[in-house]
């Protein structure tokens, strides 16, 4: 039974007096606030000077006809609910009743029950509309704020990561490195880090946890794949119960345990053996587990990270490693460019360095000349920055600088022409000799290096440059820019 509407404003719109009289006097007695008027005309001034609910609407009236007189109301008041009521039902009334969305359709007479009945179920109707319009409305309103709110955390992240210590690096590449991260870290996705070895992906798994809100509910616990034995990973990972194996004495809580309420990052997670695979993928599915020779389901609540730089789709094609632990894997995947692919950060991480060891090893006058920085830009470490940060180190620990060209001659680099920066020899009348002419292209090319690393390390302040080069006059380093055109050739310090 439909629950009455009390104190709903209703209009009866009805050319016969006795009928409309009727209609009121019930729709009063049952607690509606009924008006009435006697044609379509009417009713329109009476909806646009007054605030209804609903309206019942005879079909047949002089003037406005009751299709009109509907029409007519719902342009003034789009939310009125309208009941046709006719003494003449017919199935083309019924058709278009139902095209112009009435409430109901009643016929003459009709009796106290169905009609209380049918205006209180319309103007519950309207009301539920409305209510639902507001709450779409006030939902959206939240979602903008949280939306908001939420770009700004994102964007503060985004600061607080470019002046981390851990992450070293103005180059496009790194900034698309610290918008994913701030991306992906307050959520519960895991994430896949690619990339080289030495590139930085276990820098960035603990900046994602960090930065998720677990650094206060948990560890970050690290375990390195290929370091541990594959007889040992499991307990490793799992923890074992006493007497699980020969030589478990007591029982032993896994990295997974140790890691609940924080984060477990797997490094390179793609020496890890099919054996353990699937167990591996129960755990990230199921969240829960048993120890080595135990027979508790353990549950777990831990963020897990991974990092790999083997190519994992060519090893799911070999039957190396299983896809569906990949795609878990792998929710939201981050790859972390290698050193070579972004050499205008180079000078940025070796003064970086530089600060972090010249204050270990007291050597903070510690400097790199621009003919070694250029040789630093040039070479295309394999090893990126974790090799790079080696050389640094073991420069700001001997103190001299040509121990990296000992390091770099070490790692098999060709080394530099040793000649200080000079203009070219001009070349005398007529051909000359091969061997003076290769020595000018040489001592050209290093002069071009010297003068781009130096306007790399300030960032392209010619002024600064000037002062690291030794020219007095910025004039002078203007000229040579224009003359090796160095503006239009910023990757010379790439060529090999």
């Amino acid at each position: 039974m439909t629950m009455i509407v009390r104190d709903a404003s209703v209009l009866v719109v009805d050319d016969e007096v006795s009928v409309r009289d009727a209609l009121v006097e019930i729709l009063r007695s049952h607690g509606f606030n009924a008006s009435s008027a006697t044609d379509g005309e009417g009713a329109a001034d009476m909806v646009r000077h007054g605030q209804f609910e609903a309206a019942l609407v005879d079909l047949v009236m002089p003037g406005l006809s009751g299709m009109d007189t509907l029409r007519r109301l719902k342009e003034l008041s789009p939310d009125l609910e309208v009941i046709i009521l006719t003494g003449q039902p017919t199935l083309e009334s019924t058709i278009q009743a139902v095209r112009e969305h009435v409430s109901d359709y009643l016929c003459k007479p009709v009796d106290m029950f169905t009609l209380v009945n049918s205006v209180s179920r319309a103007v519950e109707r309207r009301r539920l509309i409305l209510q639902n319009r507001e709450l779409v409305h006030q939902l959206q309103v939240e979602r903008g704020r949280l939306q908001r709110e939420f770009s700004a955390a994102k964007r503060a992240l985004e600061r607080r990561l470019s002046q981390s210590p851990m992450f070293v690096g103005e180059s496009e590449a790194i900034g698309q490195v610290r918008r994913f991260i701030a991306e992906v870290a307050p959520s519960d996705m895991t994430v896949l880090n690619r990339g080289e070895s030495g590139t930085g992906k276990d820098v960035v798994a603990n900046l994602i946890h960090e930065s998720s809100g677990r650094e206060g509910t948990g560890a970050f616990v690290k375990i390195n794949c290929p370091a541990i034995p594959e007889t040992l990973l499991e307990s490793e990972l799992f923890g074992h119960e006493a007497g699980a194996f020969t030589g478990a004495e007591r029982r032993k809580p896994g990295r997974f345990e140790l890691a609940v309420g924080g984060t477990l990052f797997l490094d390179e997670i793609g020496e890890i053996p099919p054996s353990l695979q699937v167990k591996l993928l129960q755990v990230i599915e199921h969240k829960q587990f048993t120890r080595l020779g135990g027979k508790e389901n353990i549950s777990v609540d831990a963020r897990i990270l991974a990092a790999t730089n083997a190519p994992l789709e060519r090893m799911i094609g070999r039957g190396q490693f299983r896809s569906d632990l990949f795609y878990r894997l792998n929710e939201y995947s981050i790859f972390l460019p290698p050193l070579r692919q972004r050499t205008e950060d180079i000078p940025i991480l070796v003064n970086h360095f530089l600060r972090e060891y010249g204050e270990k090893y007291t050597r903070e006058d510690l400097r790199v000349s621009p003919e070694t920085m250029a040789m630093l830009v040039r070479y295309p470490w394999p090893g990126n920055v974790r090799e790079l940060r080696a050389v640094i180190k073991f420069y700001a620990f001997t103190g001299r600088e040509d121990s990296i060209r000992e390091s770099l001659r070490q790692a098999g680099a060709v080394p530099v022409e040793s000649e200080p920066p000079s203009p070219p020899p001009v070349a005398a009348p007529g051909p000359a000799p091969a061997e003076h002419n290769n020595k000018s292209a040489r001592l050209i090319e290093s002069e071009m290096r010297t003068i781009m690393a130096a306007l790399l390390e300030t960032k392209w302040n010619q002024r600064e440059a000037a002062k690291v080069l030794g020219i007095s006059a910025t004039g002078s380093l203007r000229r040579r820019i224009a003359k090796y055109d160095l503006k239009n050739k910023p990757v010379v310090l790439n060529e090999p």
